[in-house]
């Protein structure tokens, strides 16, 4: 079994001697507009503490209060060099703070931060989707949350609560308006096939791709109508771009073609949603000897090759494999229990702003690999905060 590498170059460089005083003040800085909900007379530790507190804390591997309030206790002398706090936050305080805080002031603050790294979204896909935060939700409550996903870069660049699965729609235009899109390909699923939503992707200056299924019907009929005629005669007569590939591992067997075509003065919906293209994704999946054939369609208003959108289909799923699996294995999100006011919004805002400071300043390093280096080494973790405030 291969060893793991840890002392690597930006390893060394995060552990490098640092300018206590200096990162002190930036962070005081970073946090002084923070709304605070707490009465000021009742106050023995401030919120840009607390927050410190809490982010070290899942950087470090805590993924519950209970881990936090540990952190903080053996983290002591580290926190009191770094701070000039000598005193730790109980369990009872962190959870109070979390509670009571509202989840906008959590926005803004990361908000602020990704302003700050230079990353271009022209021509990056940016992807669209929700997830359910299972460990709270029951038949009668449910906690449900959409997110904007930087596919390339692994960042989250913004999340709404919405109230379930059928509400995702509802969030998009704060999702869009979180960062400047223009130029970005937004990715959504069947679930956003309107023209209101696509006319909010289009206002901003971005291009979209996205499913189409039954929601819109009479377009559904059109686009599978086209293709089926279009693949009866293999595509004779007919300007198009395809891709085909294959993908084996874990005793499956996939085989996948992506057709495009941009010819599309036969379809009367073609100037209300702005389409340039529609592409039709045909598999075939063989796995432990049983065969799946499914036939899926989507429009987008970029106009491309069937290379292009054949990444861009496969890249949608990547908030799953790189976002929703990390938070699940990594950090526990679906196992979390915490649901009393605005805990659970404010706990997924943290683990995303935790996921994003490793993911922009160390990026080639593991999620759980940083949180040990975090753990062990003290001065990675100062490292990843200097990184992050000064």
């Amino acid at each position: 079994m291969p060893k793991r590498k840890t002392a690597d170059a930006k390893f060394e460089e995060l552990t490098q001697h640092l300018d206590i005083e200096r990162l002190r003040k930036s962070i005081r800085d970073g946090f002084s507009d923070f709304p605070d909900p707490r009465r000021t007379k009742s106050i023995d530790y401030p919120a840009w503490y607390l927050i410190l507190v809490i982010l070290c804390g899942y950087l470090a591997g805590g993924n519950t209060i209970s881990d936090i309030a540990h952190f903080a206790e053996l983290k002591k002398h580290w926190l009191d060099e770094l701070t000039g706090i000598s005193r730790v936050p109980s369990y009872d305080t962190i959870w109070w703070f979390l509670v009571r805080t509202d989840p906008n002031a959590f926005k803004t603050l990361i908000i602020k931060w990704l302003k700050s790294i230079p990353h271009e979204l022209q021509d990056q896909l940016l992807v669209i989707d929700g997830k359910r935060l299972r460990g709270i939700s029951t038949s009668e409550h449910i906690t449900h949350l959409v997110e904007l996903f930087a596919s390339e870069s692994r960042l989250t660049l913004a999340q709404e609560k919405v109230p379930n699965k059928a509400g995702e729609r509802i969030a998009l235009p704060a999702l869009l308006d979180t960062v400047d899109v223009q130029g970005a390909i937004v990715s959504m699923d069947a679930l956003y096939a309107h023209v209101t939503d696509i006319q909010e992707v289009l206002q901003r200056g971005a291009d979209y791709i996205v499913g189409i299924k039954g929601n819109q019907g009479h377009l559904e009929a059109e686009v599978e109508n086209f293709f089926r005629q279009a693949n009866d005669v293999n595509f004779e007569g007919i300007k198009m771009t395809q891709e085909q590939s294959q993908d084996k591992g874990h005793g499956r067997k996939e085989q996948r073609r992506v057709t495009v075509i941009h010819d599309l003065d036969w379809l009367p919906q073609k100037d209300k949603w702005k389409l340039q293209s529609l592409i039709e994704v045909r598999s075939e999946r063989l796995l432990k000897g049983v065969k799946e054939q499914s036939v899926r369609y989507y429009g987008s208003s970029r106009k491309t090759s069937a290379n292009n959108f054949s990444k861009w289909i496969r890249e949608h799923w990547s908030i799953e494999n790189s976002l929703h699996y990390v938070l699940d294995v990594i950090f526990d999100e679906d196992a979390s229990k915490s649901d009393i006011g605005n805990s659970a919004e404010n706990i997924s805002l943290i683990r995303r702003f935790a996921m994003n400071i490793v993911r922009s300043i160390d990026p080639d390093r593991g999620m759980a690999n940083a949180r040990r280096c975090a753990a062990y080494e003290p001065r990675y973790l100062s490292g990843l905060l200097e990184k992050v405030f000064c």
